[in-house]
């Protein structure tokens, strides 16, 4: 699997609307699907964590995916629906490889 250095990772604020101008290009000329691995999650109340590993590639039936990594999402309950908070997420490097209890699912 190709990666970037972790060097090369800062923190980027997107809304929606600037996050589809910035990919939305370089998913029509490459393509991407991303499918979910494993998920932990952790609940408290109305808040809750998700880690959710994930598998990209550029076509849905590519055998080996480009880039692994783990998306982390935080969840506010109103008592009608879950809503996103924030989410983000960091991809696998060398220096970071996947834990393996983050290649399976568990719920907390």
């Amino acid at each position: 699997m190709a990666g970037v250095a972790d060097a090369d990772l800062s923190p980027l604020v997107l809304d929606v609307d600037a996050y589809i101008a910035r990919v939305e290009p370089l998913f029509a000329r490459d393509g991407f699907y991303e499918k979910e691995v494993a998920r932990r999650t952790e609940q408290f109340g109305h808040i809750a964590h998700v880690w959710s590993t994930y598998e990209s590639r550029h076509h849905q039936d590519d055998p080996e995916p480009f880039m692994r990594g783990i998306n982390s999402i935080q969840l506010f309950n109103d008592g009608t629906r879950w809503w996103i908070v924030s989410i983000y997420w960091q991809h696998e490097s060398a220096q970071h490889p996947l834990p393996e209890n983050y290649l399976r699912s568990a719920t907390r």
